[in-house]
């Protein structure tokens, strides 16, 4: 009777120790995953084209008209600047 509760508590014990690092093990992980995925401090400009948000450092910038745009891309860069010239 003894030796089945000392190995009951053990079995508990064990569970709750490795729910604990697996917890925080996916904590860090998820903290991880967030922070890579998110650029700290980086300002967002709308593409005129397709009006997406894309990262400053990330854009494609022509400058048409006189003025500097920021695109996501090559082609929305090509279609708004032929729609400028026309």
């Amino acid at each position: 009777m003894m030796r089945s509760l000392l190995i009951l508590f053990f079995v508990i014990v064990m569970y709750y120790a490795i729910r604990t690092v697996v917890r925080s093990a996916m904590r860090s992980f998820q903290k991880d995953e967030r922070q890579r995925d998110r650029i700290q401090g980086e300002e967002m400009v709308q593409d005129p084209e397709c009006r997406t948000y894309v990262p400053r450092s990330r854009a494609v910038t022509r400058q048409i008209n006189g003025k500097l745009c920021a695109f996501c891309s090559e082609a929305c860069a090509e279609l708004y600047e032929k729609k400028a010239r026309t």
